[in-house]
């Protein structure tokens, strides 16, 4: 199975056939433009969804975007590289390719090329089927994705987005916000610091580690479960089923229209 993808190079598009497994890098161009600090260099890579159970992408660094495209057969992913130098570019590739029942999706750096003062940064946007799971793994930068099925989230630092999920969602960040919105599943989360927000849950949910910065949490069907809160403050409102807090710092706890029963340590209780 076949299709078309595209390359562009500061003289225009060349355009090239691949199978399955699709690796495009970027191509050299010796044009004045494309030495210039921080010119774009767009990479498309297509790969049929067919017989296809889930999704797994990595991502290093930039800002990652991901939309669920009702009744698409494809995975679509662009990435748009800028660098200090052209080597910096030249050096990035990015891979859409199936492995066994899983899409995979990938930037690739060649860092053992690179010397000097080169750096590079990659926005990469991937349009996916909502039908299936999806495996996220992203570096540093912020991660929005949207209208997509189950979802299973690791960022490292920066800003997290995740909204209308149709399954469980699953998000662990080293440092930065955590937003979610509109999942019809349960909720896990975990941050080391970084404000965390979460409305309208059909499921249960589960902040099993929030280090610094306020939890806000509402309209939940399920029980609300709370792990180890750090110093910021936590806000509960309409909560279906049980609210737990196990273990509390500094922060206060606030909640209202909880259905079940509420069971809330003192401060510095188990700490």
């Amino acid at each position: 199975m076949f299709s078309e993808h595209t390359g562009k190079t500061a003289y225009g598009v060349t355009r090239f056939p691949i199978g399955l497994a699709v690796i495009l890098t970027t191509l050299a161009a010796s044009g004045a433009g494309a030495q210039e600090s921080g010119y774009p260099v767009p990479l498309h890579a297509v790969v049929s969804t067919a017989g296809a159970t889930r999704i797994r992408v990595e991502n290093g660094s930039g800002h990652l975007v991901i939309n669920g495209k009702e009744g698409a057969s494809q995975v679509s992913a662009t990435a748009t590289v800028r660098g200090s130098s052209q080597r910096a570019m030249d050096a990035v590739k990015l891979i859409a390719r199936r492995e066994g029942d899983a899409i995979v999706v990938r930037t690739d750096r060649r860092d053992s090329d690179w010397f000097g003062n080169d750096n590079v940064s990659i926005n990469l946007t991937i349009e996916v089927p909502p039908s299936l799971s999806l495996d996220v793994n992203n570096g540093s930068g912020v991660a929005q994705i949207d209208n997509v099925g189950p979802v299973s989230l690791h960022a490292g630092s920066g800003g997290v987005q995740v909204s209308n999920v149709r399954g469980a969602a699953e998000v662990r960040s080293g440092s930065g916000g955590v937003r979610l919105r509109n999942v019809h599943g349960d909720v896990t989360v975990s941050t080391g610091s970084g404000g965390i927000t979460i409305a309208g849950v059909t499921g249960s949910v589960d902040v099993r580690e929030a280090g610094s910065g306020g939890v806000n949490v509402s309209d939940v069907t399920g029980s609300l479960h709370m792990g180890s809160i750090g110093s910021g403050s936590v806000d509960a409102d309409r909560i279906g089923g049980d609210l737990t807090v196990d273990r509390k710092g500094s922060g206060s706890v606030s909640y209202t229209n909880v259905k079940g029963r509420v069971s809330v340590p003192r401060r510095g209780r188990d700490w």
